[in-house]
This record gives structure tokens, sequence and C-alpha cells, in this order.
């Protein structure tokens, strides 16, 4: 019975927490205007993909691409969320050929209310599928557009939704 255990203590000391082994493969990363942050895998790096963009991030080899917008609540005079996600959703249609919506799907994302939709269809002479994702924090209306492309799909959608379901407004930095 003893070795039961022992067996316990030296796998504990053996083998790194499961915790600190996923903090490894992941980093927040905080938008250019430091009000937002995403966590995202550790390979995924900053990109040039939207020059308005306060996040700009992904792999190519693993066709994961996401990008962050934000736009101040309260510089918008009678919008809400449904608003919000329908006129940028129009915006994302506007650029894809063939489009296919799926949606809306309303989600909780750190708290916050947010709707999302998938869109397939065609942009550049590529097959791609968004996921267009409206979240209503407190101080902004975020559209969070992440994509890849059909045959990257099945894994690159759930690295994609994991990424999108840490997304968050930053807390002001306390004042002395």
């Amino acid at each position: 019975m003893r070795s039961v255990p022992l067996l316990l203590i030296v796998l504990s000391v053996s083998f790194p927490s499961l915790a600190a082994e996923q903090h490894r493969r992941e980093k927040v990363l905080l938008a250019s205007d430091k009000k937002t942050e995403i966590t995202i895998p550790s390979t995924w790096e900053e990109m040039e993909l939207n020059e308005a963009a306060e996040i700009q991030v992904g792999n190519e080899k693993e066709s994961c691409f996401i990008i962050v917008l934000n736009e101040a609540k309260e510089d918008l005079y009678g919008w809400n969320i449904e608003k919000h996600s329908r006129v940028t959703l129009g915006s994302l249609l506007s650029s894809v050929s063939l489009p296919t919506v799926v949606g809306p799907k309303s989600l909780t994302i750190n708290g916050s209310p947010a709707v999302q939709y998938e869109v397939r269809g065609a942009t550049e002479n590529r097959n791609v599928i968004y996921l267009h994702t409206t979240v209503e924090g407190p101080i902004f209306f975020s559209q969070i557009l992440a994509w890849t492309v059909p045959s990257q799909a099945e894994v690159a959608k759930s690295k994609l939704m994991k990424a999108i379901a840490s997304f968050k407004e930053s807390k002001p930095p306390r004042s002395k």
C-alpha cells in the first residue's frame, strides 16, 4: 500500500503540471491600443492582416487567422449588439463570393454577451470559412473575425474558437 502514495509523489515531481504545460503552449496578446486581449497558441504570431485591427494574429502553416476591431460603445448612438453584428457582418459579406451564412448563435465570452455567425464562401480565389463574432463588453463592441480554409477546418476551428472564447477587455491600469 505504501508504494501507491510514493508513486504519486514521484509522478507529481517527474511531470510538470498540466496547467504549467498549457501555459507554455499559449500566450496572452494585448491589443495595440492595450484595451483588449486574447490568448493564442504560442505557435501563432502577430501579422499584418488589416490595418484597422487592434489585434492581428495567425499561423500560416495552420491556416488560422484572427483580427479584432474595437468600437467605443459611447460613440455609436442607438446601437446594440445585434445592430453592430449585422452591420459588420454585412461588411464582411460584401467581400465574399457566394456566401453561405449560419447563425446567429448567442454566446457568452468571459461574462460578456456575444453573437456569432459562420460564413463560408470565396475571397481572393480561395474558399474560406469565417467565424464572425461580435462581443459587447463594458466599453466596446468588438468584432472578432477568425478564418481558415476548408481543408484545415477540422483542426483550425477548435483553435480559433478557443482563442475567441479567451477574448476580453483589459482592465484599465490602477491610478495611484
